[in-house]
C-alpha cells in the first residue's frame, strides 16, 4: 500500500498536468479523450517476471477453497454494492436510487478507460498463456492488462471511502480482495490488479474536478449517510 500511495501522488500530478480542457459527457464523468492513461502506466511486466506470476497463480490454485472460488465468481459483478458486505443491510439498490445512479456512471467512466491499455498491451490472459491453469471466474477476451475489476473495485472504494470515511479501511480491504479475487479465480496475473489500482487512482483525480461529479457525489453522500443513519 506504501508503494501505491507514492506512486499514486506521481501519477495525480501528472494527471492533472496532462488533462487539458475539462471535457463535459453525459455519458462519463471523465472523458478518455482527456487522459491517455497508458502513458502514465508502466507496461506490462517481462516474460520472466510473468511466468513468476503464473506460479504464484498455480500455487494460489492448488490451495484455492470452496469459499474463494465462490467469492471469485460472484465478484464478477463490478456493482458497489457488492460492498454490502461491508456497508451493512442498508445499502441496497433499492434503497439507494440516487447512489445507484451514480455508481453506475463512476463505473462507466472506469470501463472506458481500461480498453486504452487492453488494446495497447494485448497482454494474454493467464489461462490462455498456461494450461494448467483452471480459472474459476469469467473472463473476457479482451488484453489481461490492466484489470478492469480492480480499476472498479479500486475507483469506487476511493469515492465511497470519501463518503462513509468511518468505514474507509474496511472498504479498502474490500476493494483489495475484489481484485485479488480475480488472481485467485485464475483470470488476471497480479500486475494486472496493480496496474488496475493506478488506472484508478488516475481516474479518481479527474473526476473529482468535474462539477457534475461533485453535484452527484453530493447527492449520493446525502442518500448513503441517511440510510445508515451517519450524521450529514
Amino acid at each position: 500500500m506504501k508503494r501505491l500511495a507514492g506512486l499514486t501522488l506521481g501519477l495525480t500530478l501528472l494527471a492533472i498536468g496532462s488533462a487539458g480542457a475539462d471535457v463535459q459527457s453525459s455519458k462519463y464523468y471523465v472523458s478518455p479523450e482527456q487522459l491517455d492513461t497508458t502513458r502514465f502506466m508502466a507496461p506490462p511486466p517481462s516474460a520472466d517476471t510473468t511466468r513468476r506470476e503464473l506460479e504464484i497463480m498455480l500455487s494460489l490454485q492448488e490451495k484455492r477453497t470452496a469459499e474463494q472460488a465462490e467469492r471469485s465468481v460472484a465478484d464478477l459483478e463490478q456493482s458497489v454494492f457488492r460492498f454490502a458486505d461491508v456497508m451493512g443491510p442498508e445499502f441496497t439498490a433499492e434503497k439507494l436510487p440516487k447512489a445507484a445512479v451514480f455508481f453506475k456512471k463512476v463505473y462507466k467512466t472506469e470501463s472506458a478507460f481500461n480498453k486504452q491499455g487492453k488494446e495497447k498491451w494485448e497482454r494474454q490472459r493467464p489461462p490462455v498463456v498456461d494450461a494448467r491453469l483452471k480459472p474459476v471466474a469469467k473472463y473476457s477476451n479482451s488484453g489481461s492488462y490492466p484489470s478492469g475489476h480492480a480499476a472498479f473495485s479500486y475507483l469506487t472504494a476511493i469515492v465511497l471511502a470519501d463518503i462513509v470515511p468511518e468505514k474507509g479501511e474496511a472498504i479498502f480491504a474490500r476493494a483489495v480482495e475484489f481484485g485479488e479475487n480475480r488472481v485467485i479465480g485464475g483470470v488476471h496475473y497480479p500486475s494486472d490488479i496493480q496496474a488496475g489500482r493506478e488506472m484508478a487512482a488516475m481516474i479518481a483525480v479527474l473526476a473529482y474536478r468535474n462539477p457534475d461529479f461533485q453535484r452527484d457525489l453530493e447527492g449520493a453522500k446525502s442518500e448513503i449517510r441517511g440510510a445508515l443513519r451517519l450524521a450529514r
